[in-house]
Order: C-alpha cells, then sequence, then structure tokens
C-alpha cells in the first residue's frame, strides 16, 4: 500500500466515522433527512428486490445456503434483507462506527448468519481464497477517490470468489480527465433531486477541482476489463457509463488445472 493509499483510507475512515455519528441512516441512503427504522430497512428490502434478486435470477442462481460478501454494508440497511436469502452473509464496511450501529440493530432484529466486520479500506484480508459465492457493493466504492484502491477490491472480489462465483458492483462510471498539480475534470449524466417533481430525472454534470471522498473517482471501461482479467474474472456487462453509478456484473473463471 502506498502513502497515497493510505491517506485515502484513513480519511474515509474518519469521514464516514463522523457521518454515521451526525446522522447515519440519512448519509446511507440520502433520499430522507430523518427515517423510521423500520423504513430505513425496508428501503434496504425494496433495493435488494429491485437490484439484487433479478440479477441472481438472471444468473441461474439459487442463494439459498450460499454465502455471500457485502463491500460497504453501513448499518446493515440491505445486508438484512440479504440475509434473508442467502445461508450466511459476510459484511464490511472501513467505518467502525457503521459497524457498531449495525451489530446493534442485528441484535434487534436477530438476524445471526451475518459477520460484521471493519474493513481496512484498502482490501478483503479476513475473507479466505474462494470462500464465497456472490459479491455485493452497492454505493460504496464510487465514494473511494483513489483508481488503485477500486481496482484492488475488484482483484480482490476475484480472490475471494469460489470458481463459477457471480458478482455485482457499482463504481463512478464519470468520464475523467487527469489535469496537472492533482486537479481532475469529471463528466457525466446525473440524476436530480428537486427537479423530480417537475419530471426531470437526469442533468448533465460537469466538476472540476480535486478528488474528494464523497464524489470519489471516475474507473473506466478498460480499467476493469483488464483487472478482472488479471484477477480470473468475465465481466459479463457494465452498465450506466457516463454516470455515477456504474453497474459491473460478472463471474469467476474456473481455474484450470
Amino acid at each position: 500500500m502506498t502513502a497515497d493509499e493510505d491517506v485515502v483510507t484513513t480519511k474515509l475512515r474518519q469521514q464516514w466515522d463522523s457521518l454515521s455519528r451526525e446522522n447515519a441512516f440519512h448519509y446511507i441512503a440520502s433520499l430522507k433527512d430523518k427515517w423510521e427504522e423500520n423504513d430505513f430497512l425496508q428501503s434496504g428490502e425494496a433495493d435488494v428486490a429491485e437490484f439484487v434478486d433479478p440479477y441472481l435470477q438472471q444468473s441461474q442462481f439459487a442463494p439459498q445456503g450460499k454465502r455471500m460478501l457485502e463491500i460497504g454494508c453501513g448499518v446493515g440497511r440491505m445486508t438484512f434483507a440479504l440475509a434473508k436469502r442467502f445461508g450466511s452473509v459476510v459484511a464490511l464496511d472501513i467505518s467502525e462506527e457503521m459497524i457498531k450501529r449495525a451489530l446493534a440493530l442485528q441484535r434487534k432484529v436477530g438476524k445471526g448468519n451475518i459477520d460484521f466486520y471493519v474493513g481496512n479500506g484498502r482490501d478483503l484480508q479476513f475473507c479466505a481464497a474462494g470462500s464465497v459465492d456472490f459479491c455485493f457493493s452497492y454505493i460504496v466504492l464510487q465514494h473511494i477517490p483513489n483508481v488503485p484502491v477500486v481496482l484492488n477490491y475488484v482483484r480482490e472480489i476475484g480472490r475471494v470468489l469460489g470458481d463459477n462465483g457471480i458478482f455485482k458492483i457499482q463504481v463512478n462510471g464519470y468520464h475523467r480527465i487527469k489535469l496537472p498539480a492533482g486537479y481532475y475534470l469529471l463528466w457525466g449524466t446525473c440524476a436530480t433531486h428537486r427537479l423530480r417533481e417537475w419530471n426531470v430525472y437526469t442533468r448533465p454534470h460537469a466538476k472540476f477541482g480535486k478528488l474528494d471522498g464523497w464524489g470519489g473517482v471516475p474507473i473506466t471501461k478498460a480499467e476493469l476489463h483488464a483487472t478482472c482479467s488479471s484477477a480470473g474474472l468475465s465481466c459479463t456487462s457494465i452498465t450506466g457509463l457516463g454516470t455515477q453509478f456504474m453497474w459491473v456484473t460478472g463471474r469467476k473463471l474456473p481455474r484450470s488445472d
């Protein structure tokens, strides 16, 4: 790990610890400033039904009895819904404060088939090679403002997935140009919030400046394909290019003896 990457992960942990103490539910799901706990967890169930269930069905993947990994679980908004479908769930987050709240919710919800971990922000060292069947990450990796760190998570997915295991992750899909002195030009299409009242759901987006732990850094299709290939992964689809929420799906290729 380089000094720059160490600074990135330290700042990210401090940022998300602070946001968790301030208003964890809002910064995980920003559609509401104040969430009721049940509504918050139901929003996680709805997102699993929208983003995970169809992909599992399309992949002809039966989750019952299988082990999955969630990268960036926060306080468990989606984790508890995933645990209803899978035999066991390994869930990690860079924020110790988020994991404390996740463990408190786990005691209330009573889901014992989840193991929560505080991640180090750069790899999946606690997870053995070939030990999971499905890897998932939603609205997490696009907050990381360092290309090598994001791509290392892709390599780590290739390490921890068993043969024919599948993955679905989100990364920042904006276009980027790196400029001198650490500045970047980023552009693409972003989702709207207040404009939805007038049925406007997207708008052009452009940003000039230095990377931060909220907007993260865009990852290119070429970088994803090259990294997947080196990690023994088949990248089956990339959708949402030019947006901050680009989905990447694929499968772990069987090892040839």
